[in-house]
C-alpha cells in the first residue's frame, strides 16, 4: 500500500507523458463540488444511482457506500444500554493514477483503499462493471471514471478487448486513430469566452478524441485542480492550462457578487416561468403539449440565459465599484495635494514674516 500512496518517481514517467501534460506531473483533486452542476450534467454520463440522499458528505470522496452507523453499548453486569455511533474511517490520500499520468488527492475510507490496494491501482477500482462496484463509486467516483475512461490509455485498453472479444476490426482500427491522433499536443489557441472559461487559458496540453466535448453555451468548463488557482480546463479543444493571474481577488469577488445575484433573481424568475409555461401548456390541445423532458430542455435553456444576465449584472456593478472606488482615491489625492500646497503657503507667509522682523 505504501508504493501505491507515493507519487511516481519523475525517471519512471515515459514519453506517454506528454498524452496528457508538458508540465511537472502534479496532484489533481477530485474537485466535482468546484464545477457547474450544469456543465457536468452537459458532458458527464448521470449516475445511475442518482444523488446520495443520506451521508452526503460521501458524494465528495470514496466511501464504498459507508455511512454513521447506530447502535447501542451494553454494561457487563446490568446490561444499561448506551447509544453510540461508527463513523467510517475517512483518509485524505494521494493515489496515482497511471491513465492520468498523476496523482489523483481524494477522500477514500479505509475500506476502499485496501480494495484498490488489492486491484493494484485506482483505475482498476474505478474500471470495475459490477452493480457493486458502481454504486460503491459513488458521485465523485462516477465523475472520476469518466474522466479517465476518456484517456488514450483506457481507450487503448478498450479497443484491445473489443479485438480480443472478436468485435469487426474497422471499429477496432477507428478507435486506434483516434487514441493515436488522441496523442498530439494541441498548439492552437482556444476560443473560448473568459467569462465561460472562469480562468485566463494558457497552452494546450496533450489531449484524447474524447475529451473534446461540446462545450455549451453559458456554462463554464469542466476543471481539475492542479495547484492554487491553477486548472486544467475542458474547453471545446480539449485540456488546457490556465496561466497564473495577478487578478484572481477580483474574479473571486465578481464569483461572489454573481451568487448574491443569482440567489435574489434565479429562484423568482424560474418560478415565474414555470407558472408562465404551465398556463401556455393548459392553452394547447393535449398532442401539442411538450412532454416533461422537452419542459426541462426548455427551463435548462431559460437558466442559462439567466445566468449569462446575472454575470453581466455581477460586471456591472464591479466596475461601478471600481469606479467609485478610483473617484474617492482621486477626491484623496486631490484633498492631499491641496493640503500640501496650503502647508506650504503657510509655512512660506511665516518664513517672510520672520524676515520682515
Amino acid at each position: 500500500m505504501a508504493t501505491l500512496l507515493r507519487t511516481r518517481p519523475q525517471a519512471a514517467i515515459t514519453a506517454s507523458k506528454r498524452a496528457f501534460s508538458t508540465s511537472t506531473t502534479r496532484s489533481v483533486s477530485l474537485q466535482l463540488d468546484k464545477n457547474d452542476p450544469d456543465a457536468v450534467a452537459e458532458a458527464v454520463p448521470p449516475y445511475p444511482h442518482g444523488p446520495t440522499r443520506w451521508y452526503k458528505q460521501s458524494r465528495l470522496g470514496l466511501y464504498g457506500g459507508q455511512r454513521i452507523r447506530f447502535g447501542n453499548n451494553v454494561g457487563d453486569e446490568f446490561e444499561v444500554k448506551t447509544r453510540r455511533s461508527w463513523h467510517p474511517n475517512v483518509l485524505t490520500r494521494k493515489l496515482y493514477s497511471k491513465s492520468l499520468n498523476r496523482s489523483v488527492q481524494v477522500r477514500v475510507t479505509a475500506r476502499v483503499l485496501r480494495t484498490i490496494d488489492k486491484l493494484g491501482g485506482l483505475d482498476e477500482y474505478l474500471l470495475g462493471e459490477k452493480e457493486g462496484r458502481i454504486r460503491a463509486l459513488g458521485e465523485s467516483g462516477w465523475w472520476l471514471r469518466w474522466a479517465i475512461m476518456q484517456t488514450p490509455a483506457i481507450r487503448s485498453r478498450f479497443a484491445a478487448e473489443r479485438r480480443r472479444l472478436g468485435i469487426p476490426e474497422e471499429f477496432v482500427q477507428e478507435e486506434q486513430a483516434e487514441v493515436a491522433e488522441a496523442q498530439n499536443v494541441i498548439e492552437e489557441t482556444s476560443d473560448v469566452d473568459p467569462v465561460e472559461a472562469g480562468a485566463e487559458l494558457g497552452d494546450a496540453v496533450g489531449t484524447d478524441g474524447n475529451f473534446v466535448v461540446e462545450q455549451p453555451p453559458g456554462l463554464s468548463p469542466l476543471k481539475f485542480r492542479v495547484g492554487p488557482g491553477k486548472h486544467l480546463v475542458l474547453t471545446p479543444s480539449g485540456w488546457r492550462r490556465t496561466r497564473p493571474t495577478t487578478n484572481h481577488a477580483v474574479e473571486v469577488k465578481k464569483g461572489k457578487i454573481f451568487e448574491r445575484i443569482a440567489e435574489e433573481q434565479m429562484g423568482t424568475r424560474e418560478a415565474e416561468f414555470r407558472a408562465e409555461l404551465e398556463m401556455q401548456q393548459a392553452e394547447l390541445p393535449v398532442k401539442a403539449r411538450l412532454s416533461q423532458d422537452e419542459m426541462e430542455e426548455v427551463l435548462k435553456a431559460a437558466r442559462k440565459e439567466w445566468k449569462a444576465d446575472c454575470w453581466a449584472q455581477a460586471e456591472a456593478q464591479w466596475a461601478e465599484h471600481v469606479s467609485k472606488r478610483e473617484a474617492r482615491k482621486a477626491e484623496r489625492k486631490a484633498a492631499k495635494k491641496a493640503a500640501e500646497r496650503l502647508e506650504e503657503s503657510s509655512e512660506t507667509a511665516a518664513t517672510e514674516a520672520a524676515t520682515a522682523v
